[in-house]
């Protein structure tokens, strides 16, 4: 029986939006304002996606998981302290180019933010293995899904915007038609189309296509 994942959808997400932003760092003119203001700009919404997702697994997947297991969570809450410590640095870092930096400021830069995406990466190998199976054998699939129903409510509609952007290009066809048809039941007509709007601007028009034939 195929089980609710409840990490799969933001941390392909996240992979995505790290390795653009790593992309990015990596090709951007630090001399040249209009390229560091465009890389500013993703890396605010990749940071903005990076903290959302630790304060609702925090609430939301970690805290329920210590009240059936004990102790069990603690290393995942001290990773999640450290790693907010680095997304401040680099972000504060990033927030602060003016284009004028050196190539080789840029350069380090960009070092930094692959070394974090990195340990990212790591880390969240170790919770869709660890964490997932710990989250299946302790609670039923209802259960999962009240969770996400819980993050949602509590999501302003600019951040769902922003995981559509980078979860659905990370996602299987059938995947994201499931969760669009879903979200076109159960939100305004606008909203709907606020979403698929973000959306045709991040895959191909065949691959939106296929999607699109799929939603119910």
């Amino acid at each position: 029986m195929k089980r609710m994942k409840s990490l799969d959808p933001p941390h392909k997400g996240l992979r995505n939006a790290l390795g653009i932003l790593a992309l990015l760092a990596g090709k951007t003119n630090y001399q040249n304002k209009d390229e560091v203001i465009q890389l500013q700009s993703i890396g605010k919404e990749v940071f903005h996606l990076l903290k959302d997702h630790t304060l609702t697994e925090n609430k939301f997947i970690l805290a329920p998981l210590e009240q059936k297991v004990p102790g069990f969570t603690a290393d995942y809450l001290s990773d999640h302290q450290e790693i907010d410590l680095l997304e401040n640095s680099l972000l504060n870092r990033l927030i602060a180019f003016n284009g004028q930096q050196t190539d080789e400021e840029g350069h380090l830069f960009y070092l930094d933010i692959c070394n974090f995406q990195s340990q990212y990466l790591e880390h969240i190998d170790a919770e869709d293995i660890e964490l997932e199976q710990a989250m299946q054998q302790n609670f039923t699939d209802e259960e999962l899904i009240s969770h996400q129903i819980e993050i949602m409510k509590e999501m302003s509609f600019e951040t769902l915007l922003l995981w559509f952007k980078y979860i659905v290009p990370a996602r299987r066809s059938s995947e994201n038609a499931q969760v669009l048809t879903g979200f076109k039941s159960s939100a305004p007509a606008e909203a709907y189309e606020a979403v698929v709007e973000v959306i045709r601007q991040v895959i191909s028009e065949d691959e939106w296509s296929k999607i699109k034939n799929m939603i119910a």
